[in-house]
């Protein structure tokens, strides 16, 4: 599992790298896949993140994630011992 996290402090490039990640996103079909963070709690975040990625989405973008959903995420990755997800991305968008 790889992990990009974003930080919107850097707005300008934020807003490109975000633009260049739908534009994959796009071409890769998972358009409108888009998951918005801010309606769940870090349990609840990294809960989607599973059913998805056990869905066989490989390519996931998160919206405005607070410190403690990064950390959440952070953690799931870490228990990825048998290496199962090698091939899933998450880029997380953190929100000011």
């Amino acid at each position: 599992m790889h992990i990009q996290l974003i930080v919107e402090r850097e707005r300008d490039n934020a807003i490109e790298e975000i633009r260049r990640i739908n534009a994959v996103m796009t071409q890769l079909g998972y358009e409108g896949r888009t998951v918005f963070a801010e309606a769940y709690g870090s349990d609840g975040l990294v809960q989607v993140l599973e059913v998805r990625a056990s869905g066989g989405q490989r390519e996931i973008l998160v919206m405005d994630c607070s410190r403690e959903q990064v950390q959440a995420v952070l953690e799931w990755q870490s228990c990825d011992d048998e290496g199962e997800l090698d091939d899933l991305v998450i880029h997380l968008v953190r929100k000011a």
